[in-house]
């Protein structure tokens, strides 16, 4: 069954985003308020204003202006065509069916319309249920929603931004500074007090880290792991604990080194590192220009580095693996510059080395497809997202032509667009989702619609009903990604207040209970009986994508040894083109398997998957999968950087690759891997222990075909 978390209210008020909630109730309020003074509908302009509030979740100004113009062009039009539609039924169902549908399908086509879809379909269903549906009301009626959207817009992007990632951006810097402190120490280290200083850095580092880590998951902002922010922010986390590692190779080494090198290392690094604090708790004068790989600060390391090798190889002390480290250090650099670019332009690196390396079971994500080649390559039962556009449309369209038939006292219910409205919110596209999503919101909505039933009894002019709207406003954005239940709660009287039909109107809080628990009903049915989905069953998919994406990584170091033996000038080059890319698929890969495994766990009992043990041993095996995977990757990182390049282990390495594409081919189709054919054992200890992993994934992959539906195997 279901999981419904719901916060203590007292939890969640400590939580909530003050900000965001005093940015909504100003954008609403004045709003409303300067529709009061002009004797002019407050409803529309307060709506308008309202949804560019929702869907401004703060980042890089491209990214927030391109999703504020989708809903204001989007919204503006659903407004529009929905008072014109909602003229009859046959009318309201058929504009339903086609908005609804190209609306959904589009989220396909650009990161706006998929953080923007649903806004703009919400407002298309409020105006098919409120009247008049006259050319003239809904011309005057875009007119109020655009200005309210306007309001909403400068507000936000000029007068008071948002930034709901500062918190965890500022707990990011708090990494960095600790490990630029444990840079400085480094030298210090040979010393029985600059150990103990050292140690004691690094456990505040342990500390900052795991704070991070938590900062950044309990982000006000709705689909973290969606936007450029989130995910760099993650990236950063990450190379912060590779960063360390590094650290503590290199004062391992260094601590050995009768020349004591470790001064001269802390010299080059921290320089390089100290920048990046800085830049993650403010803005760079440069938009990040200096973090690129041709500006100064990643110039500068790139020159500097071998003057610093060639300082370090002598006759008599060559420092082979001192140097390895060194290089290694200087690829996590560069990740880590990426990431600080990305979060300041919103604009992410694009280069693969994929179709250099031709890993047969990896699909290349990079460069983005253009949006009708996305929307082309989407126009298939086949894909997850026309399904899930079909079932939103069939639903929601289904929801207006039952609420079209409904009668409240022998007359139709005015605003009568709850039961779609709950239908569009709650179904999402898979099932787990969707069931979780409904118990939340139908336990919040059925509360708020109490509250407003007695706030409009107390409701007797415009001027209260603007007061009790900002309010509701405040509450409904701070908790708006803090707990669905109490958004649900204060979303209710805002919006049911705010198309409030007359005053002292306490019945229409009432009948919309009961929209709202029909509608939340009608989009559980289809999400089980209409294409269901289950994020469990996806997880093969994603782990062969992680699986193909390591064996990429693997052809990476064999074309970097390849294009770049040691001492070549271009090695850093070839660093950069073929093992960040390769590392970076692989990281983002797990990152989102790994999501989607949060999820399954709150998954309902899958009905395809005949017993719970079978689901447990789903679940089970791919945590282990992807634990393993993230091992595969650093085990991996460090042998390019440090292993020797004969051709029994690039003959090993290009063995253990092909067995990582067949494990990917095996998850794909839902099939029993191939048995690996034997090789002789590596001698590299480092070649063996990614023979171990590999042995150990092609296990668990036995395990997650076994756990699948039998149907499914071959």
């Amino acid at each position: 069954m279901a999981i419904v978390r719901i916060t203590g209210l007292p939890s969640a008020l400590a939580k909530m985003q003050w900000r965001r909630g005093l940015r909504a109730a100003l954008a609403v309020g004045v709003a409303m308020f300067v529709c009061y003074l002009f004797h002019k509908p407050m409803g529309w302009a307060a709506l308008g204003g309202f949804q560019v509030i929702v869907v401004d979740n703060g980042g890089p100004y491209r990214s927030r202006l391109a999703n504020i113009l989708t809903i204001l062009i989007g919204g503006s039009l659903g407004v529009f065509l929905g008072l014109l539609a909602g003229v009859n039924l046959p009318t309201a169902v058929i504009a339903t069916l086609l908005f609804c549908f190209a609306f959904t399908l589009a989220r396909v086509m650009s990161q706006p319309f998929a953080s923007s879809s649903v806004t703009v379909i919400v407002s298309f269903i409020v105006a098919i249920g409120t009247p008049p549906h006259t050319l003239a009301y809904a011309y005057e009626s875009t007119l109020y929603f655009t200005l309210g959207g306007l309001w909403a817009a400068s507000l936000s992007l000029i007068l008071w931004p948002a930034d709901p990632f500062r918190p965890a951006r500022l707990a990011v810097a708090n990494v960095y500074a600790t490990l630029a402190e444990l840079i400085r120490l480094l030298p210090s280290t040979t010393s029985t007090d600059g150990h103990s200083a050292f140690n004691n850095s690094l456990a505040q580092f342990r500390l900052r880290t795991e704070t991070a880590q938590q900062t950044l998951a309990a982000t006000p902002a709705r689909m973290t792991s969606r936007t450029i922010r989130a995910r760099n922010l993650t990236v950063l986390i990450e190379n912060a604990d590779l960063l360390l590692a590094r650290l503590l190779r290199i004062a391992e080494l260094g601590a050995h080194d009768p020349r004591n090198p470790l001064p001269e290392i802390a010299g080059w690094l921290t320089p390089s590192l100290e920048p990046i604090e800085p830049a993650l708790r403010q803005r760079p004068r440069d938009r990040g220009a200096s973090f690129a790989p041709t500006g100064f600060l990643y110039t500068n390391i790139q020159r500097t580095l071998p003057r610093l090798e060639a300082a370090l190889v002598t006759p008599q002390e060559p420092s082979t693996h001192l140097i390895a480290a060194l290089r290694d250090t200087l690829l996590n650099f560069e990740t880590t510059y990426e990431a600080i670019r990305a979060i300041w332009t919103g604009v992410e690196p694009r280069r693969s080395p994929i179709a250099l390396l031709n890993s047969p079971a990896l699909t290349n994500p990079h460069p983005p497809l253009l949006w009708f080649e996305a929307l082309r390559a989407n126009l298939s039962l086949r894909s997850l997202m026309f399904r899930h556009a079909l079932r939103l449309a069939f639903v929601v369209a289904f929801d207006v032509l039952i609420a079209g038939f409904l009668r409240f006292h022998g007359q139709p219910i005015t605003h009568n667009y709850w039961i779609a409205m709950t239908s569009l919110i709650v179904l999402q596209p898979y099932t787990g989702e969707t069931v979780r999503r409904s118990g939340e919101r139908v336990l919040g909505t059925v509360a708020g619609a109490a509250l407003a039933s007695v706030l409009a009894i107390f409701i007797h002019t415009e001027l209260s009903l603007l007061l009790v709207v900002s309010i509701g406003s405040f509450f409904t954005l701070a908790l708006y990604a803090v707990d669905y239940a109490w958004f649900c709660f204060f979303l209710t009287p805002t919006i049911v207040l705010m198309v409030l039909p007359h005053f002292r109107d306490w019945h229409f809080a009432a009948v919309r209970m009961g929209m709202t628990c029909f509608g939340a009903l009608t989009a559980v049915l289809a999400m089980l009986f209409l294409w269901p989905e289950f994020e469990s069953l996806q997880l093969p998919r994603l782990l062969a994508r992680c699986a193909a994406a390591n064996a990429a990584y693997l052809r990476a170091m064999i074309a970097f040894w390849h294009t770049s033996p040691t001492g070549q000038p271009n090695r850093m080059q070839a660093e950069r083109t073929l093992l960040a890319p390769a590392r970076r698929l692989c990281g983002l890969a797990v990152n989102q398997a790994e999501e989607t495994l949060d999820h399954a766990l709150l998954e309902p009992n899958l009905p395809l998957i005949a017993t719970r043990d079978r689901a447990a041993q789903l679940n089970r095996s791919a945590l282990t999968f992807t634990t393993f995977l993230r091992r595969l990757t650093q085990t991996i990182t460090t042998v390019a950087a440090i292993g020797t390049p004969t051709p029994s282990a690039v003959d090993n390495i290009s063995h253990l690759a092909e067995r990582l594409d067949a494990v990917a081919k095996a998850l794909e189709a839902h099939t029993l891997p191939t048995p690996a054919t034997t090789n002789a054992s590596p001698p590299d200890e480092q070649l063996v222990r990614i023979e171990r992993q590999v042995s150990v994934l092609e296990r668990t992959a036995v395990e997650l075909a076994t756990a699948l539906p039998p149907a499914t195997l071959a």
